[in-house]
């Protein structure tokens, strides 16, 4: 396996595979064929809400997740695998299932691991794998309780990013002498129940050789690199039901991820509590002051629901875009990858603000958002005609991908 591979066990040969996209609001899931050097397709998808709260408990949270993920699992086994006997793939054994999870299922770290020497000296498996150990001892130590006493935790990733040599990244760093060495380390912990509760819901109807779990910032980082190729410092926020996680991308490497507590949940409890409506009213509200389809008053009145919230998430992006960056210049470019009907909303409100505790080049105070849509990643990734685009599945097949 190479050095940059990021499956625990590397996924050889063409075939359909199992995607489930675990968030803090829905769940999706999806077959996905994989192509050596073509892109992946997506033959069928689904996703379903998991039940809305308006307080939130942990362990409620959970139940909710594992039921939406079991009648996920049941719509892709009763109509996913139809739709492969429709497609003439009827033989295609489903090999793997892989499971992404979002904030707050999982804690991640990035370590940046210099090594400098007066003498050159050379990279090797060893090094490397005595740093990733060392890193996972220490990430493992200060972590272990993160879930809770008596919560086990495991790893998701634990793989090298990236290598630098003397200031260069290299794709290759062994039997190359140097005397400053960078390795780039991703790790990322979820809770033993939470994982082992969702593989016993996919392992049941489907047999399976593995079940894979990594982060979905892992996936959508490396998405985004590869379809914005020439941009190597950028800001991406995964804005999901219950929290946004802020990542710091430096010199084409994910460096660090922050993440709080307001996400687009947030929006929909104010206009439900403003408006003293019910979850799908609230929804259908924002669409349509989205679209500019609403009376002026009753636009002006779920503006200034928004608001409300807009502060409090604005100020939780400032502070965690200053944390990331260590009062630092950051880059202009931040990518969104939201739900649509809020997604847009949240766009203008990063390109409307004004955010005086941050630097960006030129000491300009604007920022440049770009919301990721699917027809954007139409270069990475088919999608049957009559498949819904659903863009955390498509940045997730992409990642699985490169595993052949």
């Amino acid at each position: 396996m190479s050095l940059f591979s990021f499956s625990k066990n590397k996924t050889e040969e063409e075939g359909v595979v199992l995607v489930f996209d675990i968030g803090s609001a829905s769940v999706g899931g999806a077959l996905v064929s994989l192509r050596k050097n073509k892109k992946p397709k997506i033959l069928y998808n689904v996703r379903k809400s998991m039940a809305f709260k308006e307080d939130l408990d942990i362990n409620k949270f959970t139940a909710s997740m594992i039921r939406t993920l079991s009648s996920v699992v049941a719509d892709v086994e009763r109509k996913g695998i139809s739709h492969l006997n429709f497609r003439s793939l009827k033989n295609k054994e489903i090999r793997d299932a892989f499971c992404f999870f979002s904030s707050p299922w999982y804690i991640s770290q990035t370590q940046v691991v210099k090594l400098e020497e007066k003498e050159k000296f050379f990279i090797t498996n060893e090094m490397i794998k005595d740093i990733l150990e060392k890193e996972k001892s220490d990430f493992i130590k200060n972590n272990e309780k993160f879930f809770g006493d008596g919560s086990d935790v495991e790893f998701m990733d634990s793989k090298v990013i990236q290598v630098r040599l003397n200031g260069y990244r290299v794709e290759d760093p062994f039997k190359k002498k140097t005397n400053d060495a960078e390795v780039v380390v991703y790790l990322s912990l979820i809770s033993s129940d939470v994982e082992e509760k969702v593989k016993q819901v996919i392992a049941k109807p489907f047999h399976l050789d593995n079940i894979y779990s990594h982060s979905f910032t892992l996936a959508g980082f490396l998405s985004l690199r590869d379809i914005f190729e020439f941009e190597d410092d950028f800001v991406f926020l995964d804005i999901s039901g219950e929290v946004t996680d802020v990542s710091f991308v430096k010199n084409d490497s994910l460096r660090e991820t922050e993440t709080f507590p307001v996400g687009r949940n947030a929006f929909i409890r104010e206009i439900l509590k403003d408006f003293k409506t019910n979850y799908s009213s609230a929804v259908s509200m924002i669409n349509v002051y989205k679209a500019g389809n609403i009376d002026s008053d009753n636009s002006k009145k779920i503006e200034a629901s928004l608001n409300k919230v807009r502060k409090s998430w604005v100020k939780y992006l400032e502070n965690s875009m200053f944390e990331l960056s260590h009062g630092a210049i950051l880059p202009r470019t931040i990518f969104v990858i939201a739900d649509e009907d809020l997604g847009e909303i949240l766009i203008n409100i990063i390109q409307e603000e004004k955010f005086t505790k941050l630097v960006f080049p030129d000491y300009n105070k604007s920022t440049n958002p770009i919301l990721i849509k699917p027809d954007i990643m139409g270069k990475i990734c088919d999608i049957e005609n009559d498949v819904e685009k659903d863009i955390f599945i498509i940045m997730e097949a992409v990642f699985i991908n490169r595993l052949i």
